[in-house]
């Protein structure tokens, strides 16, 4: 499909040709291209690609030295068949925009075309359009390029639509605003067997039973608690429906998430431990994989505070969130790198949820979204 822009597209047009065109985490080729074209529409020179799977960044610079500031959003979209019935609908079943991450890249081509239109005198803006976000790949791929390393990165921002909230509304907070998520696969092998003679082989059950016992026994729901571990069952398989063999395999899928880094990686190595043993202890082999890795996410005050100025300037309600949200984001990687701020934009009180088949990015939210990055430019950089 050649989805080279002749003319300038509005917001609306770059998120709904966007929609049209989903691509999974580390595949976006096609939304790639089409964010580059509108990037060159805008006028922009400076622009990287593919240095990190699929992820671009622009560069818009000022007459002057000064900070570089460091805007993120999400290329990718998740395995999800779309309900909608939309004259955008995604063109390929089985994938589409589920996370608003179409709405969050044209908010950041809304945002080029201001600081195009209206440029400022020093310093540095960053256009990051990131690849796999979804898998929490894609912002550690790219911090390890080293390609930010050439700026001076005074400040990183990013935002995400938050369904539940008022259309339009602002959502931040100092310190934690999303905790430290991971995923892990066990996989048990043991020896077939004759389902007469079970003796005769290593089932895995009974010690995938009591995998599932220890990690439910875990859990930690309690959100103002230091020890919050959430431990989520995923998938559990074994065997085959072949009811004349004793099973010899089983794989077992978990999510964990904890406020703190350092906890969790305490618990990484509990969990690893326990497991090791349960499978040592009846003759079997295991292998754990740890995957999906998301940072928690942490706010600093004085970018907060250029969040909360922000809104005021331009008439938005700010709702000072008392607890952190519960979900993964990738841009924790740079919270733990660089000084910065995440925040969340209200996308309707009953607007459906995320990664859910009805959901759908409301447009409202890119202007909402690219005057909040503008006028924090505007504060940092005068």
């Amino acid at each position: 499909m050649n989805t080279k822009a002749s003319y300038t597209a509005s917001p609306e047009e770059v998120r709904r040709h966007l929609h049209t065109i989903p691509e999974l985490s580390a595949c976006e080729k096609e939304t790639s291209g089409y964010i580059a074209d509108q990037l060159r529409n805008a006028g922009i020179k400076v622009i990287y690609q593919n240095f990190s799977f699929h992820s671009i960044l622009a560069v818009i610079s000022g007459k002057n030295e000064g900070p570089s500031i460091l805007f993120r959003c999400e290329l990718d979209a998740l395995p999800i068949l779309e309900s909608n019935d939309i004259e955008y609908k995604s063109k390929y079943p089985g994938v589409s925009h589920k996370c608003g991450h179409d709405g969050h890249a044209a908010n950041m081509i809304s945002f080029a075309h201001k600081l195009r239109e209206n440029p400022f005198e020093r310093g540095t803006i960053l256009l990051f359009f990131q690849s796999a976000e979804e898998t929490g790949a894609g912002a550690k791929a790219a911090l390890d390029t080293g390609i930010f390393e050439q700026f001076n990165i005074e400040y990183v921002f990013a935002y995400h639509n938050i369904p539940g909230y008022r259309l339009g509304d602002i959502l931040a907070k100092e310190g934690l605003f999303t905790p430290c998520v991971e995923s892990m696969e066990v996989a048990l092998t043991g020896k077939t067997s004759h389902a007469a003679e079970p003796k005769n082989g290593i089932n895995p059950a009974v010690t995938s039973a009591q995998i599932v016992m220890y990690l439910d026994s875990i859990n930690q729901p309690e959100k103002n608690s230091q020890d919050y571990f959430i431990s989520t069952p995923i998938h559990l398989f074994m065997g085959e429906k072949a009811y004349g063999t004793s099973a010899s395999k089983s794989s077992i899928g978990y999510t964990f998430r904890a406020w703190n880094n350092a906890f969790f990686e305490k618990q990484k190595c509990h969990i690893t431990e326990k497991i090791m043993a349960l499978a040592t202890d009846n003759l079997l082999q295991c292998t754990i994989t740890w995957l999906e890795a998301f940072k928690a996410n942490h706010n600093d005050t004085s970018a907060v505070n250029y969040i909360q100025s922000a809104a005021k300037e331009c008439n938005y309600p700010f709702v000072s969130l008392e607890n952190a949200f519960e979900f993964g984001e990738d841009f924790g990687a740079f919270t733990q790198k660089y000084k910065g701020a995440m925040f969340g934009i209200g996308s309707g009180e009953d607007h459906s949820l995320l990664h859910s088949e009805e959901y759908d990015f409301p447009d409202e939210l890119i202007e909402v979204g690219s005057n909040m990055f503008y006028k924090i430019v505007r504060q940092i950089l005068g």
